[in-house]
């Protein structure tokens, strides 16, 4: 392998190696995600989303806002797992304190524009806002329920007054146990 360019060497060197994190920006480039992120930046979204009181409770900047939001968290979740790779395969990153810095650094700009992310988004919840039309529904529905509820009473305690509940009840209203 002598004589070709950043390959040559003893096997095993490092002198081609390209950090994990490579791939990720060349995949971001051309706007692509793994089913992996893609599943990480829906499942925030839609967390984010439900938070405020649905998509259509919130304006059209705050739904860009948890856009942006879902996509730095994925992309975080993404470069975790990138550098624990890098961490892993490469044994001289782990003494390099340089070279954890660099991978650092990466990290520490994305978690910085995150958190900035969401202390704009807000942390608090809101409860979705029901409609006219919703809250009388629930009501006639509660309704409902209670007179059914309270005519099943009516109907179990109509058929065990008919019937003996104990046994001397039962011998008084059998004229065969009276006794003159």
């Amino acid at each position: 392998m002598a004589g070709i360019r950043g390959k040559s060497g003893p096997p095993g060197n490092q002198n081609a190696f390209r950090h994990g994190l490579a791939g990720i920006s060349q995949r971001r480039a051309g706007g692509v995600l793994n089913p992996a992120e893609q599943s990480v930046r829906e499942e925030i979204l839609s967390g984010l989303l439900a938070d405020k009181g649905g998509a259509a409770q919130i304006s059209t900047a705050m739904r860009v806002l948890a856009e942006i939001i879902a996509s730095d968290v994925s992309l975080l979740v993404t470069f975790n797992h990138a550098i624990d790779g890098v961490i892993q395969k490469n044994l001289k990153a782990r003494a390099n304190p340089k070279a954890l810095a660099q991978v650092n650094g990466y990290k520490r700009r994305l978690v910085g524009s995150l958190s900035a992310n969401l202390h704009r988004f807000g942390t608090e919840k809101v409860s979705k806002v029901k409609s006219l039309q919703k809250i009388i529904t629930e009501m006639a529905m509660e309704e409902e329920e209670t007179r059914i509820e309270a005519k099943n009473r009516r109907a179990t305690r109509e058929a065990t007054a008919g019937s003996a509940q104990c046994p001397i009840i039962a011998l008084f209203r059998n004229p065969r146990h009276w006794r003159y």
